[in-house]
């Protein structure tokens, strides 16, 4: 059964269900309204794009999503407690080049925390594996303090965890591509600028 909107008055979906079903489509993914809207359709709820909009709109204004535009797109993600730096670079890492994602995510957090990385923080991105030519092993005389470092914020690192560091050096323009992509993710930049409609996009 395809419920409307209406229906779910006399279903006794009250907001608080329509807000967790939305929050439930977008499970820490970035979404558009269409997206959101199909991905409900193909559950056999039929959410009106106006309502559906409402609901989005507000739940920015809470400050429980975050939204910024893709021309011709709005992108919703969620805005929780369990973001972290991991899952921020993992995402970026991901839209840039899934297949190198792994790669990508040790040259952004090695830049980042200019230090050399565990395997473990790798796997907190979400991200492919690192294939064994693009990294290479070593041990800094600061292992133990990083391993320390790292509990301060919950993150357990296995003492037997290889930490690692990019074989290739990394080049300036590729850092400066995944940093504004990580920054375009994370903020809504056209806040703070002049839309220029002849400037070319992100990929």
């Amino acid at each position: 059964m395809v419920y409307t909107i209406n229906n779910f008055e006399n279903k006794g979906m009250d907001n608080k269900k329509k807000y967790k079903l939305i929050l439930e489509e977008i499970n820490g993914e970035e979404k558009s309204i269409t997206g959101i809207q199909k991905s409900l359709e193909q559950k056999g709820i039929n959410m009106h794009r106006l309502v559906l909009t409402g609901y989005l709109d507000a739940m920015v204004e809470l400050g429980i999503l975050r939204e910024r535009e893709i021309k011709p797109a709005r992108i919703f993600s969620y805005y929780g407690s369990d973001q972290d730096i991991y899952s921020v670079v993992g995402k970026t890492a991901k839209k840039i080049d899934s297949e190198n994602s792994g790669l990508h995510s040790l040259i952004m957090l090695h830049y980042l925390f200019d230090r050399p990385i565990f395997l473990r923080e790798i796997e907190k991105c979400n991200v492919n594996q690192l294939n064994k030519n693009d990294y290479k092993p070593v041990m800094p005389p600061l292992r133990n303090d990083y391993i320390k470092k790292l509990e301060e914020v919950n993150i357990k690192i296995p003492q037997s965890n290889q930490i690692v560091e990019p074989v290739e050096k990394e080049s300036t323009p590729l850092i400066i591509k995944l940093l504004k992509e990580l920054i375009y993710n994370e903020f809504d930049i056209k806040k703070y600028s002049i839309i220029n409609n002849n400037q070319k996009t992100l990929d």
